[in-house]
């Protein structure tokens, strides 16, 4: 005579607690991460900062699709270019660039051939053909944020309820 296999409750539910927890964390790994951000606004917006030897690098993108790049070598006078660009996927990507005209009056040369690349934690980096080094670039609202906390930061410590 043969008997009915026993079944077991805690047999059945362990499968079913794994697949549901499986397909939960499927859904939250995606959730995790943002989607990709293809707006021109992603990048719209002045840039600033520095390099090697006293290099000083700006860009002022806007919403279209154009922009300025600027370079001070740490003498003063300017090189620069208009540019073409879209944002591809959070990479910055240079369509057209026009070098500056010759300007003695504003102390500005054309800026020829640079590079410029997305590098970590929302900044970019622009590099110049023939020339150490690069500037390291973030958006100057975010500069002028970090400036104004750390001066909260000074006051807050100097305040007397601060002192011991």
């Amino acid at each position: 005579m043969a008997s009915e296999p026993s079944r077991n409750p805690a047999a059945t539910i362990r499968p079913r607690i794994g697949l549901v927890l499986l397909l939960a964390g499927l859904a939250t790994a995606v959730a995790a991460s943002p989607p990709m951000d293809n707006s021109p606004g992603y990048f719209a917006g002045e840039w600033a900062g520095t390099g090697a030897q006293g290099l000083y690098c700006y860009l002022n993108l806007d919403v279209g699709g154009s922009g300025w790049v600027l370079v001070d070598g740490g003498s003063g006078d300017w090189q620069g270019a208009r540019i073409q660009w879209h944002n591809q996927r959070q990479s910055l990507q240079i369509d057209k660039t026009a070098p500056l005209a010759v300007s003695t009056r504003l102390r500005v040369m054309p800026l020829e051939q640079f590079a410029i690349g997305g590098a970590f934690n929302q900044s970019l980096q622009l590099t110049l053909k023939g020339q150490p080094g690069a500037c390291h670039l973030q958006k100057v609202s975010t500069t002028a944020n970090h400036l104004l906390r750390a001066r909260q930061a000074i006051e807050g410590l100097r305040s007397p309820a601060n002192k011991r």
